[in-house]
């Protein structure tokens, strides 16, 4: 029997919230069931809603109203700044007048989202994390995002297990098999990015098991509840405007994209190429895929330094752009005289850059995306609703004295890098101020001796 002393307002909190449990729409004859209210209240009740746009009402239907969407777009605001303050640098280390053309990181519409994914049984989570490789920095530091992620639950989590496939497809597909064998309630997967991992995973959704991706996600839809990334629309589109107007609109180009076969490399240099094609007297001397490796872009510019004039090198990633400064250091340029670079991430690089007078312009890719993915996936599974995608936030970073008409910084690469630290550090890892790759400790359900997966996974290939 309904209750007397309800009013029309907790009334109308229960309906929004039973929308909620039932994916944002359901039957007017199944809510007045479940919520015990007289179907006069509730029809007085949803059309008041509907009138502020609440709710929308269709023959024996109520679903949720665009004014709503609104407060999720909000909240989504709320959370970008959020991770902002936590992950970029803080206080006096901003440009008093920053800036940042976003391109498609707009939301005009409101945000997708999935439905929770509740636990059964309110237990410690079982959380597994399949990991395309472990093949550079970057990928260690988002392993360690994760792994700190998952400590930061703490008795929330009874077990992390991690695997590393070697950008095999067929590999990741083992692993995700056994993770699911293990008896994970969610997975994190970093994919490699072929209709066979999809497969595995649309497998995992159909089990009951709770999806979320991280910085790869799938070829199509799999029904995974989140894709956390950043945006690579982003880093190629700023990188490239920024080397276009810093060179006036003119000059020769060596592009150094990272991994052929990594989705996010291949959207980078299509955002960058699409800015060089404005720029008609920029002449594109090779594109040189580098695998984001340093020695192979050494390399590449080794050989071209020889064969042409260079006025400036794009690079999706300081992993591999420090290859190319150390070329033209090695070749006898004086600083000051090394053309500019493009490139974040590797605070080698960045430290290269300001210690021999390189303009730089980058846009890092934040590992942090990973505690993030840890606890988008712990929100799903806390009958929480998730963002079907979250682009963590980055920032502009540009050496002092070269911001150009279109690109200003968010951050100077001097107060960005960290001369205390080592130059393998991936920054925007989100782990703290004090955190280095080599001396990383952490203590998590399911690992030995307070070590990573990444060092367990160096001790099983020796």
């Amino acid at each position: 029997m309904a209750d007397k002393n309800r009013t029309g307002v907790d009334m109308a909190i229960e309906l929004l919230k039973a929308l909620t449990n039932a994916g944002g729409q359901s039957r007017t004859s199944e809510l007045t069931t479940a919520l015990d209210i007289p179907r006069p209240s509730l029809h007085r009740i949803s059309k008041t809603l509907a009138g502020e746009g609440f709710l929308d009402l269709s023959r024996g239907e109520i679903s949720v109203g665009p004014t709503a969407g609104r407060f999720v777009d909000r909240r989504r605001q709320q959370f970008d700044k959020e991770y902002q303050r936590r992950i970029s640098a803080r206080g006096n280390k901003r440009p008093s007048r920053a800036s940042i053309q976003t391109g498609d990181w707009q939301f005009s519409e409101p945000v997708k989202l999935s439905a929770p994914h509740v636990n059964s049984g309110n237990r410690p989570l079982r959380i597994g994390f399949s990991n395309a490789s472990l093949s550079n920095p970057w990928r260690i530091a988002l392993v360690h995002s994760i792994e700190y992620g998952a400590a930061r639950l703490g008795k929330a989590v009874e077990r992390l297990s991690v695997r590393h496939a070697d950008d095999n497809s067929a590999q990741q597909c083992q692993h995700i098999e056994e993770l699911l064998s293990e008896g994970v309630d969610g997975l994190i997967v970093s994919g490699a990015g072929t209709l066979q991992v999809d497969d595995c995973i649309r497998s995992a959704v159909e089990q009951g098991v709770t999806v979320v991706f991280v910085d790869r996600g799938p070829v199509a839809d799999v029904g995974a509840s989140s894709f956390v990334t950043s945006s690579d629309a982003i880093i190629g589109q700023m990188t490239a405007l920024w080397l276009a107007e810093t060179l006036k609109g003119q000059g020769k180009l060596l592009l150094l994209p990272g991994e052929r076969s990594a989705k996010p490399a291949k959207l980078r240099l299509a955002e960058a190429m699409n800015v060089f094609s404005r720029f008609p007297n920029l002449e594109i001397l090779d594109i040189a895929w580098t695998k984001w490796s340093a020695a192979k872009a050494r390399e590449i510019s080794t050989d071209w330094i020889g064969k042409s004039r260079i006025d400036g090198v794009w690079c999706d990633s300081g992993q591999h752009g420090i290859g190319s400064l150390m070329a033209f250091h090695d070749a006898g340029f004086a600083d000051g005289t090394i053309p500019p670079h493009t490139g974040g991430d590797l605070n080698g690089a960045y430290k290269m850059a300001v210690r021999h007078k390189v303009p730089l312009g980058a846009v890092d890719y934040p590992p942090a995306m990973g505690l993030v993915a840890v606890e988008t996936l712990h929100a799903a599974m806390s009958g929480q609703w998730v963002q079907k995608r979250i682009d963590v936030p980055s920032d502009v970073i540009l050496t002092k004295g070269h911001a150009t008409a279109s690109v200003k910084p968010t951050l100077w690469a001097e107060d960005h890098l960290r001369w205390d630290l080592p130059d393998d550090l991936i920054l925007h890892a989100g782990i703290g101020e004090s955190y280095s790759p080599g001396s990383f400790r952490i203590n998590y359900p399911g690992n030995s001796y307070n070590r990573s997966a990444t060092q367990l996974a160096k001790v099983v290939q020796s």
